[in-house]
């Protein structure tokens, strides 16, 4: 799947992996409860996995793509490879893990028999993997030791916002490790639009990452974006221009305002131009406005690139993370693809007549989004009502854990005993 060559045929890769030395961890965080597996499995994985039987699929000649707006979660479920199939490509993530690289780990674990190498590139502003002796050092050597694990893939001590800056050395790594199949921001902070902090850094980061992938990415790729939303601090002027393209679409789309009106009070959009009512939202509604103006925007500027690129929402959740504070972590899922055609001879002088490729237009897009976002899935609805999934997520984040030097029978405990985090921790 690399889109510039494949480069991994001179790495060293280990076949024993270093051990951990020192005494099992018990201290668990917010981030090892069972919900986020659940979103790597189901969502993270499961989308990227996909993919890659997608791409195995046309170099096999099994059949056009299969890719459309609709997410079909069964699409490629029975797909396998042929046991003598042995080419193989480097997946490019760029990521933002947390200093046990878990997402990497499980990345890897769920991908193993497809084939498929992993070259990534991580920014982490606590530390770096070329810092000797921090946890994240010992991460990478860890995870890089791993079969198909690129030996160069590597996280730097910066914060993913750096990419914004011209002269960065994150921008400059970002485009030495690109272009990316898989872009994965689980953020710290927020780019909901709120009162506390700005969040015009992620966006101008962002802008430069998909200025640098409409540019050099040729093929489909995936964004997933986690960010906290608390309703309760909403910065309204700001909601209201990220909610620009949204409004003008409401206005101009029957059909796109007949499903927002499904999920969001129709009062909230009022006459062209002006505000928006935000007053008789719920928390919940405000979490679904976020997620369409969201999603709008990022096709705004899909629809404005040119090439044009098709830009579909995959499947998204969302779980609570202070119920005090009405605070949620949305979990956000697009897949892009460029729309590329081929050229038109308007002189007559060929006679090949090449069949005409149609894309999605933006209605279309528009629609299909405001449709999946309405079918955001609540997590912890989900592991309360099937208590035998939670018991082998939690099973499985155990195992994970377990790779990075937790103890793993504590980890259940602490599970089993209510997933209780100290303050200051």
């Amino acid at each position: 799947m690399n889109s510039q060559g494949s480069d991994f045929a001179d790495e060293i890769v280990q076949d024993e992996l270093p051990a951990h030395t020192e005494s099992p961890r018990d201290a668990f965080l917010p981030w090892h409860r069972p919900k986020k597996e659940f979103i790597r499995r189901f969502q993270w994985n499961a989308l990227t996995a996909r993919m890659i039987k997608r791409h195995w699929k046309q170099e096999l000649k099994l059949g056009k793509s299969d890719w459309s707006l609709d997410d079909d979660e069964n699409a490629d479920a029975g797909f396998k490879l042929p046991a003598n199939f042995a080419q193989e490509h480097c997946l490019r993530c760029l990521v933002i893990p947390g200093e046990d690289l878990l997402d990497l780990r499980a990345l890897w674990r769920d991908i193993q028999d497809l084939n498929c190498h992993i070259c990534y590139l991580g920014f982490n502003e606590g530390h770096g993997s070329d810092q000797k002796g921090t946890r994240i050092h010992v991460s990478n050597n860890a995870v890089t030791s791993l079969p198909r694990v690129l030996r160069h893939s590597r996280v730097l001590h910066d914060r993913f916002e750096a990419v914004a800056n011209e002269n960065s050395i994150a921008l400059r790594y970002l485009k030495e490790y690109g272009p990316y199949h898989v872009v994965n921001l689980d953020l710290c902070g927020s780019m909901f639009p709120n009162t506390v902090k700005s969040t015009q850094e992620y966006y101008d980061a962002l802008l430069q990452l998909l200025t640098y992938q409409f540019e050099k990415q040729k093929t489909e790729w995936l964004l997933f974006i986690t960010t906290m939303i608390e309703p309760a601090v909403v910065d309204a002027n700001s909601l209201q221009a990220l909610c620009g393209p949204t409004c003008d679409n409401f206005n101009k789309y029957q059909d796109f305002a007949d499903v927002i009106n499904r999920i969001i009070p129709e009062k909230t959009f009022p006459n062209t131009g002006a505000p928006l009512d935000l007053a008789a939202l719920t928390e919940a509604q405000m979490v679904k406005l976020f997620g369409i103006a969201f999603g709008k925007w990022l096709l705004a500027l899909c629809q404005k690139a040119k090439p044009q690129w098709t830009v579909a929402m995959r499947r998204s959740y969302c779980h609570t993370i202070n119920d005090n504070k009405g605070a949620v972590m949305l979990s956000l899922a697009f897949e892009l693809r460029p729309n590329i055609a081929p050229p038109v001879d308007t002189t007559g002088m060929t006679k090949l007549q090449l069949p005409a490729k149609e894309y999605p237009n933006e209605q279309v897009c528009a629609v299909k989004l405001a449709e999946s976002v309405a079918k955001i899935c609540d997590v912890d609805s989900e592991l309360a009502a099937n208590k035998k999934l939670k018991c082998e997520l939690r099973d499985a984040q155990a195992e994970l854990l377990e790779s990075a030097g937790y103890d793993q029978a504590k980890y259940k405990k602490w599970v089993d005993d209510g997933e209780i985090v100290l303050e200051n921790q």
